[in-house]
């Protein structure tokens, strides 16, 4: 079961770009926020921009450089967690 969830969860990720990021591997929840503070980096490799009222993410670690490499935080834009 494990093994399922863990491929379904690759999958979903490996076809996600964020829309306003090309070539970015990452993804934003766009949950509501107020502030910067509200919006934590999470998955493996920080590649999901979530707000802290939303539950954590487990993801494959292969994005790692991809992220690193765009420089991006995670952060309130326009009341809604993303990455910039």
């Amino acid at each position: 079961m494990r093994i399922w969830i863990l491929l379904i969860g690759v999958l979903f990720l490996n076809g996600c770009v964020n829309q306003n990021l090309e070539n970015f591997c990452g993804t934003s929840t766009l949950s509501e926020c107020s502030s910067d503070s509200d919006c934590v980096s999470d998955g493996c490799s920080g590649e999901i921009c979530r707000s802290v009222n939303d539950e954590s993410y487990m993801t494959a670690c292969e994005w790692k450089d991809c992220y690193e490499k765009n420089n991006i935080e995670c952060k309130c834009v326009e009341n809604k967690c993303s990455f910039k």
